[in-house]
């Protein structure tokens, strides 16, 4: 057979021309896997000098034998074999990944296979790290969620937010199971408090103990000796592991977090079985997540201390007062009244005493202000996130220590309605002497007590910076290109739909244009990806400092762009196309020692009011696909004038 095909080989000049011409590989064999003849490109896609070189039977250059069986079964079923993705061996043994297209001839009744080979590695990497990069963001926004939701569970009992947050630790670390263990006031033992809801089906251990001593337990106990996050992606392999309990769940994997409190470790999180390896990345989530929960628990359990607090205190002031009304009933109990008095106010001192201790253990800053705007107390976190001591605050007025423009236009307002016996809250930015810039979420809570017959409000500032920044930057990443920084499509449809409904309701005018790189493809088999990502960058650069600032722009894929002019003419919207492809065109791309340049083909059509987005897009995508076909570099047009 391999006689006979390289004769007719010989004799058709332009056959074999035409293949060593073609810019892909190709390689012709039999049925069996032997090669009866193939191209330069073939030769260098294996690592070749010389096509000659090429191996004489294929079957060896597939990594998987199985994947040649299914394509050899698929084209005797009558399948196409078009794209098929598999992974070949260079002649160094090293793996990459191709697509593989296979025609099937008849040559003397025999069955002759021709396959067309593209190296697809890089493109495989790239689609790798970009679902990298969604995944990334898809556990930052789950862990916001978590945290979103447990912000609202406040009323919830500890137990039900200990259940939310292990079931949450279970989910954004992609995990099968969990655990969380608290340890006692000198880290010597851990106390169980539960398993996630998917273990208890699988385990069969007769008796699971409460509590274990942290120096008997085997390598999970590791975090807590260490006081750090440990990671076994082995765990079969690990030396040090005491074993599992018969029954117990089996574990492939495993990771477990200490969490600590002023510097002391509270409680012990665990996870384990994720599909595929823990990092970094899972203890930064995990570690996060449980933070949050902690500080819920602790204002928590701190407002109920609060709130306690204020029930006696109440309670104490109805005593008070039905026992004034009783002394003034009868005037010959002046004295005894006066004694009661002293009583009374001895009693309410103590509670104040009492109050000032439950705060000062609380994390947010918390304070006591009279009628007057002067401060009555303040607990320690108040002190030591303005660096002062208690004596500095006692008797100054607020607006002394927040600063006037804070005073006027929150503080004061908020007082006010508490000294009328509302509990109000607002949260924003607060720029404070020796904090800085931060932002706080702040209640204030009238205290129906009186001190020489003043009333007070107790003010609460809890500190929501980073779940504020956390929101912002998770709006950021949802609505951005992760290559260029330029709005993603989903970001600017939304944008575009925006702007249709201002053309309904306000008329105007609107343009889209839409423009694409020309020869893209050269630049990147050229200078490779890097180089072209680069060049990507840069065209993103140039069109947001020529576009106004009013102008939408995005990526909406690979090297198309789309870009909505807003208040303008068709003149303008020519000019400003025009303008952006001669500064393209005018651009130089330094990349190591390349200097790259480039053009653009740009396609523009005015949007009316009363048609969709996408058939704008078509509009313009047909000027695009004109501009390319007039010989690119230019603009093109499909701009219909109103009556």
């Amino acid at each position: 057979m391999s006689e006979q095909f390289q004769k007719l080989f010989a004799n058709n000049s332009l056959c074999k021309q035409f293949i060593e011409v073609s810019p892909d590989a190709i390689v012709i064999t039999d049925a069996e896997g032997t090669v009866l003849g193939g191209n330069s490109r073939a030769a260098r896609l294996f690592g070749y000098l010389d096509k000659s070189a090429i191996p004489h039977n294929v079957n060896g250059s597939y990594k998987s034998a199985a994947d040649r069986s299914r394509m050899l079964d698929m084209l005797s079923s009558g399948q196409h074999v078009q794209d098929f993705e598999t992974e070949l061996l260079d002649r160094r043994g090293n793996s990459f990944v191709a697509s593989i297209s296979v025609s099937v001839m008849d040559v003397e009744g025999h069955m002759v296979l021709v396959s067309i080979l593209r190296d697809i590695s890089g493109r495989k990497k790239s689609e790798a790290k970009l679902l990298e990069g969604e995944k990334a963001a898809r556990l930052n926004e789950s862990r916001f969620e978590a945290l979103s939701t447990l912000a609202g569970m406040a009323e919830y009992s500890l137990d039900k937010l200990y259940d939310f947050a292990l079931e949450a630790a279970v989910m954004i670390t992609g995990s099968e199971i969990g655990y969380i263990y608290f340890l006692n006031e000198d880290e010597s033992e851990l106390r169980l408090y539960a398993w996630s809801r998917s273990v208890m089906p699988q385990c069969s251990v007769e008796s699971i103990p409460d509590a274990y001593h942290v120096a008997d337990v085997g390598v999970w106990g590791e975090a807590i000796r260490q006081r750090r996050p440990m990671i076994l992606n082995d765990y079969a392999a690990c030396e040090g592991k005491k074993g599992l309990p018969q029954g117990h769940v089996p574990i492939k994997r495993h990771m477990n977090v200490p969490l600590f409190d002023e510097g002391k470790i509270v409680l012990l999180v665990g996870v384990g079985n994720k599909e595929d390896e823990y990092g970094d990345e899972d203890v930064r989530q995990l570690s996060l997540l449980m933070e949050g929960m902690w500080n819920i628990v602790r204002r928590k359990e701190a407002d109920e201390a609060l709130r306690q607090a204020y029930v006696e205190m109440e309670c104490k002031v109805e005593e008070r007062t039905a026992e004034l009304s009783s002394a003034l009933a009868d005037l010959r109990q002046i004295n005894s009244e006066i004694e009661q008095e002293v009583e009374q106010r001895r009693i309410f001192e103590k509670k104040l005493r009492q109050f000032e201790r439950i705060i000062a253990v609380s994390p947010d800053m918390i304070s006591l202000v009279d009628s007057e705007y002067r401060y009555v107390m303040v607990n320690r976190s108040y002190e030591k996130r303005f660096n002062k001591p208690s004596e500095f605050f006692v008797g100054k007025s607020v607006s002394e220590v927040v600063g006037h423009d804070v005073f006027e236009k929150h503080s004061k307002p908020m007082i006010d309605s508490a000294l009328a016996g509302g509990t109000t809250n607002f949260e924003a930015w607060l720029e404070l002497p020796s904090i800085g810039k931060r932002f706080f979420s702040v209640t204030y809570h009238p205290v129906e007590s009186t001190v020489d017959g003043d009333r007070l409000v107790s003010i609460t500032a809890h500190d929501i910076t980073e779940q504020k920044e956390m929101l912002e930057e998770v709006k950021r990443l949802a609505s951005t290109d992760y290559l260029t920084g330029a709005s993603n499509r989903r970001s600017f449809m939304d944008r575009a739909e925006t702007e249709l409904d201002r053309l309904a309701r306000y008329g105007g005018e609107l343009y889209l244009m839409m423009l694409d790189i020309d020869h893209f493809k050269n630049v990147n088999d050229t200078y490779g990806h890097s180089v072209g990502d680069i060049v990507l960058k840069e065209l993103v650069k140039c069109c947001i400092s020529t576009l106004r600032t009013s102008d939408v722009f995005g990526r909406l894929g690979g090297e198309e762009f789309a870009a909505l002019l807003v208040h303008g003419s068709v003149e303008s919207a020519m000019q400003v196309a025009e303008r952006l492809r001669a500064a393209i065109e005018d651009l130089e791309v330094h990349a190591g020692n390349h200097v790259v340049k480039f053009t653009v083909s740009i396609g523009l059509t005015m949007v009316c009011a009363d048609e969709d987005i996408e058939v704008a897009l078509k509009h313009a995508d047909n000027c695009l696909y004109q501009a390319k076909e007039q010989g690119r570099n230019r603009v093109v047009s499909y701009c219909r004038m109103t009556d």
